[in-house]
């Protein structure tokens, strides 16, 4: 698979990493975890000669889908695991504590519920479900790239406190330290790494 040009533009209260991903061949783009701030994305789009044609979530919680209706309404479709897609269409509890309340959304076009290769909207790329931060977390792998949103942070992890589960993350984080090869890592907040680096440097890695 050949690797597709990255742009990040940061978004929201919560500074997340929305990642706009474009085929070196075309002007057709994924949008990963567009998190508020459609105007910096269609900007960062325009900039980049890039049509969305694709949305994908990484999990459901506000601040990594506050745009998803606005842009979706380009009739573009949204992905994400089967276990968040309820967070499109109610408030979730972190958006409940902190007393931000988006916009509901309608439901996804379509839904992840196993590990594996998929291939939507002309985009081929592999799922691999990393539940913890939320049940339906995942990271999505493009070639040597993985994004992998609130599960796996540079020198970090994700928190479990809003509809998460810590036994479960580090397996999830034992399941990604255990891969053959290395990937650059791209998470949904704070600076890029690569998974070689994680292994040698992330405490919670170390003694997943």
């Amino acid at each position: 698979m050949t690797d597709m040009i990255v742009k990040r533009v940061e978004v929201g209260i919560m500074q997340t990493n929305c990642y706009i991903l474009k085929s070196p061949d075309s002007r057709d783009a994924i949008v990963i975890d567009p998190g508020d701030d459609l105007t910096l994305i269609q900007d960062a789009l325009h900039r980049a000669d890039a049509v969305c044609r694709l949305i994908l979530l990484t999990h459901g919680h506000f601040d990594h889908i506050l745009a998803v209706g606005d842009l979706r309404g380009y009739n573009i479709p949204v992905a994400i695991h089967e276990n968040d897609a309820h967070l499109l269409t109610e408030r979730d509890m972190f958006s409940a504590i902190i007393n931000y309340d988006p916009r509901p959304f309608d439901a996804p076009e379509y839904t992840f519920s196993k590990e594996g290769e998929y291939s939507i909207a002309g985009f081929d790329f592999y799922v691999i479900p990393t539940p913890g931060h939320t049940k339906g977390s995942v990271c999505y792998v493009f070639g040597g790239m993985m994004f992998t949103g609130d599960t796996l942070f540079k020198n970090s992890i994700g928190r479990t406190d809003f509809g998460g589960n810590e036994q479960e993350l580090m397996r999830s984080i034992r399941a990604l330290r255990d891969l053959p090869g290395d990937y650059e890592i791209f998470p949904g907040h704070d600076a890029p790494s690569t998974l070689s680096d994680e292994r040698r440097n992330n405490p919670y890695m170390k003694r997943a």
